[in-house]
């Protein structure tokens, strides 16, 4: 049995642009609408991991990297190769325009005056394993690594009179890139302890953080400086015209260690984390090593393709960085139980969080009681959750935290149960943003209309509130208000978030038999997806010349987005309930080998928190989790054998027998002896453990 799974996920993957443009086959007929670019983040960083440090140029979104901001088509550049100013700490990964950027705190080591800390160098000889990031950096050995709650520093100066600043004044990408890019700081101070630690206090976004910052090294002597001057003060208020705040410390040798922690509750809580962050450099980095080896370990695959183990384990690695773990903060008003960094439901619902749900207890019983947790103090469940006071992309989607929600009870997460649930929903069918549908069935939005009744059928069918599903039963059967009558597919009279009428009409739901009927049978039905997946028609050409956003917004293509963005990352397996399993299996296929490749532009679009690489894992294994219903769909599997930890804690075993690059369909599937015959097994029957066995052809 393998036991070092990290040295299969590549923290690179997905950090650069697309290089990767099937110009055959089922893939080569889907268009990209979205970024050519992973947006994943290299940085240092535990599973869920609330601490994340690595290399700072600026670029979008993470900090890291030489893109610009990009939507769709090429790239621009920032510079041609990645110059680099220091490390930042808390990163997005894989999101697009988010509104909050982080790379707090910036640590340069530097030479001389204070002022070179503001020069950028040239980022050369970058290694990185789980949990671990390194590189050369203006004549300095930079290495970093985390713990839960603090990252650690480690330089070594090639020259003499090495020093090391942090600079608190960060709070986004490159300022040149845009205003849109930066947050607000306000309130901004700065204190030197007794001892030489650094507390700095601001709001931050909106939200109040606290930094502590203490190095170790020998006769370290710290100085606070605002505008890029030293001052002897202790302490600095930071006046609103300041361009950078921080501190600067002097050591003898050429080794020092820095230590980096934050809290949303004080700067005792932030110098706590330090303080118990006792272990070496080393034996923090190995421990971080260690832990990401437990999480891969929970999936633990066979094939002879080694190709295909990096991809697999590369984009789980991915799918398990966010969201975030903040238990024990506090975030506008949410206390204990909370996690942050949902960025955004949007993108995490279908596939990552599902996959957390059925894979990872701890992780998941920590989501539920976070989303509960938000709704009773905010009344609601935002559709994005992160360190800010503000809620971006509201209008992606309604509901889906209940849907979520209603998984966790599928799944038998704990720390929820059927009245929760109850209690939830009845918040948030009193919103005034959701009058519209209670009275009328309707919204601006087609999709939004199939997520209200989504959340309402799938309420409907846990709860034991009998007044309860007198009310959404019949704000369930609104979902047909969302079609056009007359070919089946989504209404024209909507707006369509990063796609068209066609890109959501082939989304999941319990009405799927009614749905189909709609579409004037299964024939018609699977005539309306051939056309959608390109099956009979000629490849395309990607756009991917820069300043294309334009052209690619009025192409219409009318076609899957090929695993390139969220919206439609379930549709291949709409093939199911029109009676053609056979083209499901052809466009996983197409998936697994063609879409996704290994390397830096081996993703094949933004991966949104994980939503993309979390889809790979699922198609890869041969299952796909329907949200809210408590069903997964059973696909075509690329591995031989797998052995999974389920969040239940029972084990499964998926095999695939006769599995060969050519005979990726399926003759015949079996659970725990019993044939599948409509490729659906329950979320309940799942998670009681067993063989899940597919013959191949």
């Amino acid at each position: 049995m393998e036991k070092d799974f990290c040295r299969y996920a590549d923290v690179f993957y997905g950090n650069g642009e697309v290089d990767n443009f099937p110009e055959n086959g089922p893939a080569s007929k889907w268009f990209y609408i979205k970024a050519i670019c992973g947006n994943t983040t290299p940085h240092a960083v535990l599973p869920f991991g609330k601490m994340s440090a690595g290399a700072y140029s600026g670029g979008y979104p993470t900090g890291y990297g030489n893109h610009c901001p990009n939507s769709c088509g090429g790239i621009y550049k920032i510079s041609e190769k990645q110059m680099i100013r220091g490390f930042s700490h808390l990163h997005q990964s894989g999101t697009g325009a988010i509104g909050f950027y982080y790379n707090y705190a910036i640590v340069t080591p530097f030479y001389g005056d204070i002022k070179n800390i503001a020069e950028f160098h040239e980022n050369t000889n970058e290694k990185a394993v789980p949990g671990f990031y390194s590189t050369d950096f203006n004549a300095v050995s930079c290495s970093l690594t985390v713990n839960s709650s603090t990252a650690y520093h480690l330089y070594k100066f090639k020259n003499p009179r090495g020093r090391v600043a942090v600079d608190f004044s960060n709070n986004g990408i490159l300022k040149k890139l845009g205003t849109a890019y930066n947050s607000s700081i306000e309130d901004a101070s700065l204190k030197l302890t007794q001892k030489g630690e650094v507390l700095f206090e601001a709001v931050l976004s909106g939200v109040k953080l606290y930094f502590a910052v203490k190095a170790e090294g020998r006769y370290v002597r710290c100085e606070l400086f605002e505008n890029l001057c030293e001052t002897i003060s202790d302490s600095l208020s930071v006046s609103d015209v300041s361009e950078s705040f921080g501190a600067v410390f002097d050591f003898e040798g050429d080794e020092i260690t820095l230590k980096v922690s934050y809290s949303t509750i004080s700067s005792a809580k932030a110098l706590e984390n330090i303080n118990n962050s006792t272990e070496s450099f080393s034996e923090t980095a190995e421990k971080a090593y260690k832990i990401w080896n437990g999480y891969l370990s929970r999936i633990a695959i066979e094939t002879d393709d080694e190709e295909l183990k990096k991809k697999f384990y590369s984009n789980l690695y991915h799918s398990l960085i966010k969201p975030v773990d903040m238990s024990g903060e506090e975030l506008l008003g949410i206390k204990n139980e909370l996690v942050t960094d949902f960025a955004t439901l949007w993108d995490q619902y279908k596939t990552s969080l599902p996959l957390i749900m059925a894979f990872y207890p701890d992780m998941a019983e920590k989501i539920t009681k976070a989303l509960i947790n938000t709704s009773e103090t905010l009344g609601r469940i935002p559709c994005s959750i992160v360190l800010a006071d503000k809620f971006p992309c509201e209008e992606q989607a309604k509901m889906l935290g209940i849907i979520t929600l209603i998984n966790a009870c599928h799944y038998g997460i704990k720390g929820i149960d059927k009245k929760t649930v109850t209690d939830c929903i009845r918040r948030e069918l009193s919103l005034d943003s959701n009058k519209d549908f209670i009275k009328n069935g309707t919204f601006e939005r087609a999709t939004h209309i199939l997520d209200m009744a989504d959340a309402c059928i799938c309420t409907f069918d846990i709860t034991d509130d009998e007044s309860l599903k007198t009310e959404l039963l019949p704000l369930a059967s609104n979902w047909i208000n969302a079609y056009d009558k007359k070919d089946g597919l989504l209404t024209e009279n909507s707006i369509y978030y990063e796609g068209d009428r066609y890109t959501y009409s082939f989304r999941l739901h319990k009405y799927m038999d009614e749905r189909v009927k709609l579409a004037g049978g299964k024939e018609s039905f699977s005539g309306l997806l051939d056309d959608f997946f390109g099956f009979g028609k000629e490849s395309l050409k990607q756009i991917t010349h820069q300043g294309a956003d334009r052209e690619i917004s009025e192409t219409a293509y009318h076609r899957f987005q090929g695993f390139n963005n969220e919206c439609d990352l379930e549709a291949p397996y709409a093939y199911i309930y029109a009676g053609r399993h056979d083209r499901l299996c052809e466009i996983i296929h197409a998936c697994v080998t063609d879409s996704y490749k290994t390397g830096k532009g081996g993703l094949p679009g933004n991966n949104d928190s994980g939503g993309l690489s979390a889809c790979f894992v699922w198609n890869a294994l041969g299952l796909f989790p329907v949200p809210g219903t408590g069903e997964f769909l059973l696909g075509s599997p690329h591995i031989k054998k797998a052995e999974i930890k389920l969040s239940s804690g029972n084990d499964l075993f998926i095999t695939a027998d006769n599995l060969s690059p050519e005979n990726y369909q399926v003759e015949s599937i079996a659970f725990n002896g019993k044939t599948i015959e409509n490729y659906t097994i329950s979320a309940k029957e799942l998670m009681q453990g067993g063989k899940l066995e597919f013959k191949m052809k």
